[in-house]
């Protein structure tokens, strides 16, 4: 293989798009996820907590012996507490970081919603720069559509910064509308549903379908 064919190979690998982009874990890997959360944990409470930190001034045969009762005392496992949120902080960190990345590679806000858990307007409020318009893959795929129907004209388009897609159109009355500026569709399917629906509603000049 010449270096020229595996460097498109890497492009084309690069590029393709893997749907869905993961698989749900595993009650086992959970469990690991869980226990090396924990053990994180533990580590930075060995360097915050005021009980580890004394049983380290203490003799060593000593030290060894009540650091195995620790878990039992309420301070100890109040710096576990704290410990936690500080990896829930930093959980919360990457999260931006990710999603950010994930957007400036092509992915949209209904992708960053599944893949956190929450909706695509949740996305959009917690990520409200992730999907970017300077995104080279932004458009890919998604080439406005114009149509015809009920003697009116609709336009549906992708909005990346919104991660949706948007319609206007002109009806056959003359009356002009667009989707409202704070709602987008997931699809242009849905987008073209609903200014057909305008379009259907507007076609005399009294508004009301002939």
């Amino acid at each position: 293989m010449t270096t020229d064919d595996m460097g498109a190979r890497i492009d084309a690998f690069l590029l393709q798009r893997f749907a869905p982009p993961w698989t749900d874990p595993t009650a086992d890997q959970t469990d690991q996820c869980r226990s090396r959360v924990e053990d994180a944990a533990r580590e930075l409470v060995r360097g915050i907590s005021a009980r580890e930190v004394h049983l380290r001034d203490l003799a060593p045969e000593v030290a060894e012996t009540l650091t195995l009762s620790s878990s039992e005392t309420a301070d100890w496992n109040l710096a576990m507490l704290r410990a936690l949120r500080q990896i829930k902080t930093e959980t919360e960190r990457l999260a931006d970081d990710f999603a950010a990345d994930a957007g400036m590679h092509g992915a949209n806000y209904p992708d960053l919603g599944t893949a956190w858990g929450i909706t695509r307007q949740g996305a959009r409020k917690r990520w409200p720069h992730a999907v970017s318009a300077l995104n080279p893959d932004a458009y890919r795929g998604r080439d406005p559509i114009q149509f015809k129907a009920f003697d009116g004209d609709a336009r549906v388009s992708f909005h990346p910064d919104d991660g949706g897609w948007w319609w206007i159109a002109t009806a056959a009355n003359g009356q002009n509308a667009e989707a409202p500026e704070d709602v987008t569709y997931d699809t242009s399917e849905e987008a073209s549903a609903a200014a057909g629906a305008f379009l259907a509603a507007n076609t005399t000049t009294d508004g009301a379908t002939a």
